[in-house]
């Protein structure tokens, strides 16, 4: 009986040494951002963000960061969606405040929009010493094929801490943010 114990004990203590720690989830844009709560009428015109393309080894939920040319994976830290659709949902909230009164949605709608804006990021790094990068394209396309098509493209940089994976989506965010005022001030509202 004592050796049956004390094997259950051993195992016991083993089991919780081997034990990792739970896996957290990060989104972007913490706490909720609200959009302007601007009354909508037939007029208000209506911008559709289509999902955002990064490049594929980013397009999950895992969280990286860059050492040099290799791509570490956090053992806990996760996005709470897939990174295309959480910078998607966070640009169109920041876009829809930067354009109150503009409807702006990144959700299917059953008419056309007035604007359609896709988003290209080619290169979105956070590295291991703080350095982050991201580099991206867009377009709008408007509904009027009379009215030309707009493109334009920039480069963001950040630094700070990288010690959590919070830090790590704090300067994901903040790249974002970079990049949802530079579409809004070089995008006239439509």
């Amino acid at each position: 009986m004592k050796l049956r114990l004390a094997s259950l004990a051993v195992a016991t203590a083993l089991l919780t040494g081997c034990a990792s720690s739970p896996v957290r989830f990060y989104t972007l844009g913490a706490p909720a951002i609200a959009q302007n709560a601007n009354p909508l009428n037939a007029a208000t015109p209506t911008v559709s963000i289509n999902r955002i393309a990064l490049p594929d080894y980013l397009d999950t939920q895992d969280m990286y960061l860059r050492d040099d040319n290799q791509i570490i994976r956090s053992p806990n830290g996760r996005w709470a969606s897939r990174l295309s659709q959480g910078a998607t949902d966070f640009l169109a909230a920041r876009l829809g405040q930067a354009w109150p009164h503009t409807f702006v949605t990144d959700q299917p709608q059953a008419g056309t929009a007035d604007e359609r804006l896709t988003i290209n990021i080619s290169r979105l790094d956070v590295s291991h010493n703080g350095q982050a990068a991201l580099d991206a394209d867009w377009t709008i396309i408007p509904k009027d094929e009379k009215r030309p098509v707009l493109h334009n493209r920039a480069s963001f940089s950040a630094n700070g801490t990288v010690a959590t994976d919070s830090d790590n989506a704090r300067l994901t965010q903040n790249l974002l943010d970079q990049l949802s005022r530079q579409i809004a001030a070089s995008t006239p509202a439509p």
